[in-house]
């Protein structure tokens, strides 16, 4: 067991000596108005033979209400033992708001128990949208009254109903003729999360000891996808939670038993203490990218 300060030291972020692991957290902006979305850099720096164990970071706890975490990018190597990320945020309260606790799962050799980084605490000022008190209205003209006969008007409106109800008639014609388009969901998410893929695989054959985090990052991948295109409400859901709740159109060519495959082998390696060989990994990482490339071809619009 580590001595308590130096825990301590570690867990809030305060460096305890020259390169020790630290989480810092700034805001691109110290003031904001409510409601508006606040980005904040994320840092981590880790000693030499550290492992980061979770390269996705969350709250150490529920935020207040209030207070709303918009969004939280996976983390990307900078070399050195540093990475680096963004998450965004939203205060929904005037006046000084402490930034939520973010947290990140960490080891300090492979094969010791886990450990938590945290950040020193952050707060951020939160302006109102009018001014205090009771601000007068500025460039509001009085209501003027309409020129012309009454009968232009009531022209106009019979004019404007007949429209609407023509086109009305008009869509559902269409509707019965079947000659509605089919739409189909936009595969800009399956490129992006095939970028993402490509990240994590070249971070992982340059550490040469990503087996864990490059697990737990491919099923972030998976999931983040799956809630931007609608699949998901949230990222939250265990494995048989989303499989659930696929669509028909990727469920697929076995798109269930492949997405369930797929976060079920990062299960086993987060909370089974799997550790599969480079050449495993590697294959984990062929199934995913085959799993995305064939959910974007399905998304694709068809070709007329």
């Amino acid at each position: 067991m580590r001595p308590l300060p130096l825990l301590l030291l570690v867990a809030a972020g305060i460096p305890a000596g020259a390169g020790a692991q630290s989480l810092e957290i700034r805001a691109e902006r110290g003031k904001a108005t409510i409601g508006d979305p606040i980005a904040f850099d994320i840092t981590v720096r880790l000693r030499p033979g550290n492992e980061l164990i979770d390269v996705y970071p969350r709250t150490l706890v529920q935020p207040p209400k209030g207070i709303r975490v918009l969004s939280a990018d996976t983390l990307r190597p900078a070399g050195n033992g540093v990475y680096r990320g963004k998450a965004r945020m939203a205060f929904y309260r005037v006046g000084p708001q402490p930034v939520p606790t973010l947290a990140l799962l960490y080891r300090a050799a492979p094969g010791d128990p886990p450990d938590t980084l945290l950040h020193m605490p952050v707060s951020i000022e939160i302006t109102p949208i009018l001014e205090a008190g009771n601000p007068p209205l500025r460039d509001i003209k009085p209501l003027q009254p309409l020129g012309g006969p009454v009968w232009i008007q009531v022209t106009a409106l019979v004019a404007l109903v007949a429209g609407a109800f023509y086109w009305l008639w008009r869509r559902g014609r269409r509707r019965n003729l079947g000659t509605a388009e089919p739409v189909a969901p936009l595969s800009g998410p399956f490129d992006a999360a095939l970028a993402r893929l490509a990240a994590l695989e070249s971070a992982s054959r340059a550490s040469g000891n990503g087996i864990l985090p490059l697990y737990s990052g491919v099923a972030d991948v998976v999931r983040d996808c799956l809630r931007q295109v609608g699949a998901i409400p949230h990222a939250g859901l265990t494995t048989d939670e989303v499989g659930e709740r696929l669509p028909g159109w990727l469920a697929t060519a076995d798109g269930r038993g492949r997405c369930h495959a797929v976060l079920a082998e990062a299960d086993l390696v987060k909370f089974a203490r799997v550790r599969p060989d480079l050449s495993t990994a590697a294959e984990h990482l062929a199934r995913t990218r085959a799993l995305l490339e064939g959910w974007r071809d399905a998304a694709a619009p068809p070709v007329p």
